[in-house]
């Protein structure tokens, strides 16, 4: 016996045969019953089938009713059959003993046909309900078959045999009710195997959607953003563990069950409640797509972030059926973006300004004619130091700055140039590395002189510092075939391997030579060129190979209404300096 089953509460009798009932009477769809209800419920057109045909015998011939036994051994047949149907417990047995209530309507049927046709015509048409419910069930397909056959058959045999006798003739007359009996039971059959066939597939598909359901349930309560899914009326249709915690954060204290509107949003500003128009849910539910919108939310002193998303759900047909809305919480971002805010102040005032005024000291003693040559030589190193620390503090200012700020005027790019070498030359000659350069006059474009100077000494820093001495360092630079200006800072340093020239313009990356060689650096200062040189709308490309050296070319655009020059200009117009 199944314990479910036997702990779950039973109905009466009565209470199922008035539901029953109340089936065919009722407009409304049929309820769900259990496996009783289900045997009585198909039982009842036979009880009914039985109690008519009783009440018509009577009255067509009461004399010959209270003497045919026959026919009251098949009603006191259908009568118990249908008590067995309301009150046996047939949920705790399998299905085919409840298949026995049309088994006895069978032969309660059968037995009333064959002594009833004298007073009411047809009878043996009532076998059809039996038989049809069997054919429906699928339980033994072939010998329901034979069944539906051969029982009425045998009915209508006996009878012709008690009217006329038997006969060729009246043995053929009646065979169109076995024969349309059979006929009316393949179908049954057929059409039990479609819909048991359609059932599997429905159950199949059911089972499959609970499982995607389960699937993608999982899913968003194991993401750590929050989702909601509301209707096109914009009521809650779905909504995961995480967004349930961002929910209660955002509820008002006291508040029960409130709607958005009440619920404690502010604007970027962390103070300004946002109206219901401006909230996201409201915005998604009145047709808005967005990403990444910035609000705060929840009680004073205790305000988190969030990036708020929302996309619509479409049809095929463009039809509107709600949208998704995800709730991402960024504070630890913002709090951090603060932090690089703060940073950023702190070094520009407490490091790069004292710096300079070392630096500016350090000049103005050095310009002193009364100095030793020790003392020069210490002032000396110091200054370099200084610049160099100087030029550290620069770059990670700009790199944590990220977007770079740039002047847009008439540069020549020669004029950097030449006000930018020497210093490098001078350091070049120092560590016996010879310097050639090669620069074409009127190389015209728009920028920002400042930060084209930035690009010129982060690339020949680079080359002085990594080219060993014995070494070259070749610049060039010249109008390239787009019109523009072309600035290139060749070495005869270690060179790279294709790994790390893939990584060479990532900020903080030093390659493994180096970091082998203790050379000092920051791994900064080609990175922030790379960004100087897009910023200016150009691009930077690195030529190496271990053991012979690395050329860097930077490509700039042509200043706007500039003569593209032909190949005898560019042939003519490059000049050696230095």
């Amino acid at each position: 016996m199944n314990p479910a089953v036997d702990s779950a509460p039973r109905q009466s009798r009565v209470s199922v045969l008035r539901q029953l009932l109340r089936i065919g009477l009722s407009r409304a769809p049929m309820p769900e019953l259990d496996v009783r209800g289900v045997v009585a419920l198909n039982q009842l057109p036979s009880a009914i089938a039985a109690a008519i045909v009783l009440v018509l015998y009577a009255v067509a011939d009461w004399q010959a009713a209270a003497a045919n036994v026959w026919l009251w051994i098949g009603t006191v047949a259908i009568a118990a059959a249908t008590y067995a149907a309301l009150a046996l417990p047939w949920e705790r047995w399998p299905v085919k003993p409840s298949l026995w209530v049309p088994l006895a309507d069978t032969a309660a049927f059968f037995m009333m046909s064959v002594t009833g046709f004298r007073t009411l015509t047809g009878i043996s048409i009532l076998m059809a309900l039996p038989l049809f419910r069997l054919a429906w069930s699928r339980y033994r397909p072939g010998l329901v078959l034979a069944a539906s056959f051969v029982l009425p058959l045998a009915v209508v045999w006996s009878q012709a045999a008690q009217s006329v006798g038997l006969s060729a003739q009246s043995l053929l007359k009646p065979l169109l009710v076995p024969v349309v009996l059979l006929a009316f039971t393949v179908t049954i059959q057929v059409m039990s195997s479609v819909v048991a066939a359609t059932q599997e597939r429905t159950r199949r598909a059911l089972d499959e959607a609970q499982r995607q359901a389960l699937l993608l349930n999982t899913v968003l309560d194991t993401a750590n953003v929050g989702v909601v899914v509301v209707d096109e009326d914009g009521h809650d249709l779905m909504m995961n563990r995480r967004q349930e915690t961002i929910h209660r954060t955002l509820v008002p204290e006291g508040t029960q069950d409130p709607d958005e509107a009440c619920l404690l949003i502010y604007g970027a500003d962390r103070t300004t409640p946002l109206t219901p128009e401006q909230r996201p849910v409201r915005r998604a539910v009145l047709g808005e797509d967005f990403d990444g919108e910035l609000v705060w939310g929840g009680p004073d002193g205790q305000l988190r972030a969030y990036s708020a998303s929302a996309h619509r759900m479409r049809g095929p047909g463009g039809q509107d059926h709600g949208a998704v809305i995800a709730f991402h919480e960024i504070t630890d971002l913002m709090e951090a973006m603060a932090a690089k805010d703060d940073f950023l102040s702190t070094v520009n005032h407490e490091l790069r300004t004292p710096l300079t005024s070392i630096v500016g000291y350090l000049e103005m003693a050095l310009e002193t004619s009364d100095l030793d040559a020790s003392t020069k030589v210490y002032l000396q190193v110091a200054e370099r130091n200084a610049e160099r620390l100087l030029s550290l503090v620069g770059d990670l200012l700009d790199a944590a700055a990220g977007k770079v700020a740039l002047l847009s005027e008439p540069v020549d790019l020669a004029d950097v140039l030449e006000s930018s070498v020497p210093a490098h030359v001078a350091r070049a000659e120092r560590q016996e590395v010879a310097v050639a350069i090669h620069i074409a006059g009127g190389l015209d474009m728009l920028g920002d002189g400042r930060r084209l100077g930035q690009i010129v000494d982060n690339l020949l820093s680079n080359a002085v510092k990594y080219t060993p001495a014995g070494g070259s360092i070749t610049v060039s630079a010249r109008r390239g075939p787009g019109g523009g200006p072309v600035l290139t800072v060749a070495d005869t340093g270690p060179g790279m391997s294709e790994e790390e020239q893939g990584n060479l313009f990532t900020r903080f990356y030093r390659t493994a030579g180096v970091r082998r060689t203790a050379i000092p650096g920051a791994g900064l200062g080609l990175a922030i060129t790379k960004e100087l040189v897009e910023a200016h709308g150009g691009s930077i490309r690195v030529r190496s190979e271990p053991g012979v050296g690395s050329a860097f070319t930077v490509e700039f655009p042509a200043e706007p209404g500039s003569r593209v020059p032909s190949a005898a200009d560019r042939a003519d117009g490059t000049s050696a300096r230095g």
